[in-house]
């Protein structure tokens, strides 16, 4: 809703923020309530981790960080569609599962899409896997808690002190992954993903209200 006192350029700018601060909400509010896009958000989470710790060439880097992203939009639509559906079908009809099973069918096919995609760029790179064993090792060390943490960010119950504790305790491991990264972008990724999570847990009841 825009205020007649204002300017119409300050009313075109302020429903350009407003409309971002929507799209925002609509992220936070498929992390806050739909499982699988928790388990995306975590699996997000690992293949940045994976990028940081392998130096992948520019179109390998591309395409794996684009899988990605787009698996994650792709869940975001299909709640869309469930919520749309649940919004006009009120008992049960075959045409809204069929709707509802189609949609999540895309995403479920895209997912394993991005799976082989990472699984063949990884096969074409072998050999600079084998070479990058520290590396790989670091990141299993450090990673594998990171991602526990973040997990439990996402499942536990909300607690806002649990949120900064386990939040803090994974950008520092973040960090240390970071210090030694290959990528800068992949490392941002990552940290974006972590914070993220804890930001829309922290707003889950004004999201959920």
């Amino acid at each position: 809703m825009t205020d007649p006192e204002l300017p119409l350029h300050r009313q075109k700018r302020a429903s350009l923020f407003a409309s971002f601060g929507f799209a925002i909400d609509g992220v936070l509010r498929t992390l806050c309530t739909q499982r699988n896009m928790r388990i995306h958000w975590l699996s997000g989470t690992a293949v940045m981790m994976v990028g940081m710790a392998l130096n992948l060439d520019i179109a390998s880097r591309s395409g794996v960080m684009f899988c990605v992203f787009v698996v994650i939009c792709m869940e975001v639509l299909n709640t869309a569609l469930e919520a749309f559906v649940d919004l006009h079908v009120k008992d049960y009809e075959r045409t809204a599962m069929v709707a509802k099973d189609a949609a999540a069918a895309a995403v479920l096919v895209l997912a394993l899409g991005a799976v082989v995609v990472l699984a063949d760029v990884l096969f074409h790179a072998w050999r600079m896997v084998e070479s990058s064993g520290p590396a790989i090792i670091r990141t299993l060390v450090l990673g594998l808690p990171l991602l526990g943490l973040l997990g439990a960010v996402l499942w536990l119950p909300r607690k806002i002190w649990r949120i900064a504790l386990f939040t803090a305790i994974e950008i520092g491991l973040l960090a240390v992954l970071a210090w030694y990264s290959r990528d800068e972008i992949f490392s941002l990724g990552a940290l974006t993903f972590v914070c993220t999570a804890a930001y829309a847990r922290s707003q889950e009841p004004r999201l959920l209200a």
